[in-house]
């Protein structure tokens, strides 16, 4: 008779899964799949899990109570002290306070906020956000089940990358990486690569506002290497491809665009493409646009930035998504200026600038720019004035934060 690893083995391999995709399908590690199959022990819960991912038709959980039962009738010892003590621990490992359905709240409540990122305000959103991972501190703090404490611990850190992110929004960035590097922690002690590898992404994103692109690079390839079947791949591809940019390699540019656009093909259109950590194709535009500008393809960075402004753009005229919105018309400013266009340079700069949800550092890192070519370019032309009233009215508006 089949023992109960020797089923989840067949019925895992008739789903068409190995042991990796069915770990990413039921938020396990690979390890853990190999170590049930191989004939180790598993709760019931995990059992009702895994029975809902593959379909099995009631096939796990008989295979499951055939080895319960057989457990208890083989049993014919006096159980001894070391029988009595591991029989207590097991007890304690399934005395919860938190439940399957406080986990799904929280996981709903978490998405929720990862998806407020790109248009809620920045101060309002990291309250709603540390309030939420207080609440989560002090479930893992309590009586959870081994497979609870492991989701609290993914929540924990999704939150801490969210929290991180709107840190580094602000101008506070002792904070932000502060956040990361527990968001980091948290997804190495719940193993998940995914986690990891969006801190990683964290890294290489503030190593190019801060000017270390060849750092930017290093962080890409880890971050790939956590998770390289994770739609954060294609955002690593895509700080790879900006930092080329930087440094001047067309060449280095182009491959990394063609691999992020490889890696995007590969993934199913997300169905809430407005969280921060999933990848869209709209987001790659996003930074198609930002590598076209950098190497002067300005028809090619125009049309990107063009697409993601009427992409925000809603009826009313606001934006959905106003920290792309502001890049993107700095983007437009900076074609405008190379076509010697100054009122359009200048209409599309005040534009970015205006907005009330923005990117501190990401957004002066492209105002830099803008004004290295004003000033390369215009330095003694008075009608470039306007410009740069706008461009230093900006500078002074978030003094001290960059």
């Amino acid at each position: 008779m089949e023992t109960f690893g020797d089923v989840l083995k067949r019925i895992r391999a008739e789903a068409g899964m190995n042991q990796a995709e069915l770990g990413r399908a039921a938020n396990v590690s690979q390890s853990w799949v190999s170590r049930v199959e191989a004939g180790q022990g598993v709760d019931e819960s995990s059992v009702r899990h895994l029975e809902d991912l593959l379909h099995a038709d009631g096939q796990l959980m008989a295979a499951y109570l055939r080895a319960q039962e057989k457990g208890s009738a083989g049993s014919l010892v006096v159980p001894g002290r070391d029988t009595w003590a591991f029989s207590d621990l097991l007890r304690k490992i399934h005395r919860t306070d938190v439940g399957s359905e406080t986990i799904d709240q929280l996981k709903i409540i978490t998405e929720q906020l990862c998806c407020e990122y790109v248009s809620r305000p920045a101060e309002d959103l990291r309250a709603d956000a540390h309030r939420q991972l207080e609440y989560v501190e002090r479930l893992i703090s309590g009586p959870t089940t081994l497979a609870e404490h492991r989701e609290l611990l993914v929540i924990a850190g999704w939150l801490s990358l969210l929290i991180g992110c709107v840190n580094y929004d602000l101008g506070l960035a002792r904070d932000a990486e502060s956040a990361r590097s527990a968001a980091f922690q948290l997804g190495r002690e719940a193993g998940h690569g995914e986690i990891i590898a969006w801190a990683f992404e964290m890294s290489a994103w503030f190593a190019i506002t801060q000017g270390r692109f060849k750092s930017v690079l290093d962080y890409a390839g880890a971050g790939h290497d956590a998770a390289p079947h994770a739609s954060v791949a294609v955002q690593l591809a895509a700080q790879g491809a900006k930092a080329q940019a930087r440094i001047g390699d067309k060449s280095a540019v182009r491959k990394e665009l063609d691999k992020g656009a490889r890696l995007l093909e590969a993934h199913e259109h997300p169905t809430r493409p407005e969280n921060h950590f999933v990848i869209d194709p709209a987001k790659w535009d996003f930074y198609a646009m930002d590598c076209y500008r950098l190497v002067g393809e300005n028809e090619r960075a125009a049309e990107h930035a063009r697409e993601i402004v009427r992409f925000s753009e809603r009826p009313d005229g606001s934006d959905r998504s106003p920290m792309r919105a502001s890049e993107a018309r700095l983007t437009l400013a900076t074609v405008a200026l190379r076509e010697r266009d100054l009122d359009g340079a200048t209409e599309w700069a005040r534009k970015a600038f205006s907005a009330d949800r923005k990117s501190v550092r990401s957004l002066s890192l492209v105002a830099d720019e803008l004004y290295r070519e004003v000033r390369q370019n215009f330095e003694t032309d008075s009608a470039a004035g306007a410009l740069r009233e706008v461009i230093a009215d900006f500078y002074s508006s978030v003094s001290g934060k960059v």
